[in-house]
């Protein structure tokens, strides 16, 4: 399934954008809204321990939570806060 496609399923918030971005150490997910959001490292260990498609799921369903629950504020410099999700 496509990642668009996953996230229309999510059905986050009114006015929430996520997106996707692979860097070297795995994949960021981030939630955000004017001044606010939250961002989401899946590692590569735990893509490879717990497949792409559950890691994804559960990626899109904690940023989900925290956009229900108010995303944090955006720092001044322009960073978001961070979680991390690594294999065991």
């Amino acid at each position: 399934m496509d990642f668009a496609r996953q996230v229309e399923l999510a059905a986050f918030p009114p006015g929430v954008v996520v997106t996707r971005r692979t860097i070297p150490e795995g994949h960021v997910f981030r939630a955000a809204q004017p001044g606010h959001g939250l961002e989401l490292l899946l590692t590569r260990d735990a893509l490879r321990m717990y497949g792409e498609g559950p890691t994804v799921a559960l990626a899109l369903e904690h940023l989900k939570k925290a956009a229900q629950a108010g995303l944090p504020e955006v720092g001044g410099d322009g960073t978001y806060q961070r979680a991390v999700f690594v294999g065991d």
